[in-house]
């Protein structure tokens, strides 16, 4: 069920909602809170059994967007910024229509029709999954608890039928990358290798250099692999966008968060791509899960990437048997992709969050062979704090 909302100005529980010179979406000029009513206001347009004093709660882990708990059973994502949800609100549609179990439930959209700004999402109404836990915690306790000597867990294999079955729906019309694909790949790899060389600093940054070759290997490979199919596939796939949830006979994985790579622009983020790209940022988060439990275990363990590299072909042979239009997956893009995310991810340390470049690193010096050039040390975990990352 969706909604219709019109004006330059549209009244949300006694509110005045506008888009103000930065695009942003305000509610009398602030932006809209959990506890606000806003979210239950919007909720009740796409269900209409939310009581008028339903309870409203916030998630605090988003920033970009206002994403609230309403009722105890619903999501309520109110975009940060004029059309920021428009991409997740139609690709979860496409999903719903194909009754996807692997993604969130869609209960609704709200659109604003503004008369200088155009169509666009103002939010979108999920299910609210209670106990759900992303990815970077179950996934790194599963792979604790498994070299202390639990059970092997069976989920990449889970989550590879998963993404194959989402990438089928939504490569149901994929086209053509054009004759340029691969060079516009490369190039842009190539470009988040080089700005990678200039914010890694200290060991970080002497471990990088050193596997610079192997790496740009594996880039350049882009460019020499046949351009393929593309469609919109997911683009910041990773197992923090996977929730593990209790359920009455077992549990259940969801896949969420379809806006986008974060740090590409939003024109960019809108741009189809090849199925190799949510394949390989997902295999390069495995890697990333080994070097977090390292972190967790104060300790090296090479068990932890022997145990990735058992999770990346257990996750590629599901994902293999489960694709039903085969013809979307070109392996020969991985390496180069695996690459690029991997640098990518020292970008987003850079940016975000300094303390996470210690999984990168440990993922790059595990994968890429050293030229030894560089005098460097080994790769160790930083002091273990009770966080995710």
């Amino acid at each position: 069920m969706n909604s219709l909302l019109s004006g330059e100005r549209v009244d949300v529980d006694g509110r005045s909602m506008t888009v103000d010179a930065g695009l942003r979406i305000v509610a009398d000029g602030r932006r809209p809170a959990a506890g606000d009513g806003v979210a239950r206001s919007l909720a009740r347009l796409v269900d209409d059994t939310v009581a008028p004093d339903a309870p409203e709660r916030a998630i605090t882990v988003d920033q970009t967007n206002t994403s609230v708990i309403v009722d105890e059973r619903l999501i309520v994502k109110l975009v940060g910024r004029w059309a920021a949800a428009d991409r997740a609100g139609a690709l979860l549609e496409r999903l719903a229509e194909a009754r996807s179990d692997d993604v969130d439930r869609l209960v609704g959209r709200i659109e604003w029709r503004h008369p200088s700004l155009g169509s666009a999402t103002l939010a979108v109404v999920t299910e609210y999954l209670p106990g759900a836990e992303d990815g970077w915690t179950w996934a790194v306790d599963d792979v604790v608890a498994a070299l202390d000597g639990g059970p092997e867990p069976d989920w990449p294999a889970l989550l590879g039928g998963r993404v194959a079955r989402i990438h089928d729906v939504l490569g149901a019309d994929a086209r053509p990358s054009g004759d340029g694909a691969g060079a516009a790949r490369s190039a842009r790899a190539s470009d988040a290798l080089r700005g990678a060389m200039l914010v890694a600093h200290g060991d970080v940054g002497a471990r990088l250099r050193n596997r610079r070759a192997s790496l740009d290997r594996d880039i350049r490979l882009l460019e020499r692999a046949a351009p393929g199919l593309e469609f919109p596939i997911h683009g910041d796939l990773h197992v923090g966008q996977v929730l593990r949830s209790p359920t009455a006979t077992g549990t259940r994985y969801t896949v969420i968060d379809f806006d986008g790579d974060p740090q590409l622009a939003a024109s960019e983020r809108e741009r189809a791509d090849a199925a190799a790209r949510d394949v390989a940022h997902l295999l390069v988060s495995l890697d990333l899960v080994a070097a977090v439990a390292q972190k967790q275990m104060r300790r090296v363990d090479p068990r932890a990437f022997a145990w990735a590299d058992r999770a990346r072909a257990a996750f590629l042979d599901a994902y293999r048997t489960s694709l039903r239009r085969g013809e979307l997956l070109d392996e020969a893009l991985l390496p180069g992709f695996e690459a690029e995310q991997l640098v990518a991810e020292l970008h987003y340390a850079d940016r975000f969050l300094p303390r996470w470049a210690y999984a990168p690193d440990a993922a790059i010096t595990h994968r890429h062979p050293s030229t030894n050039e560089h005098p460097e040390e080994p790769w160790t975990p930083p002091p273990f704090e009770p966080t995710s990352s």
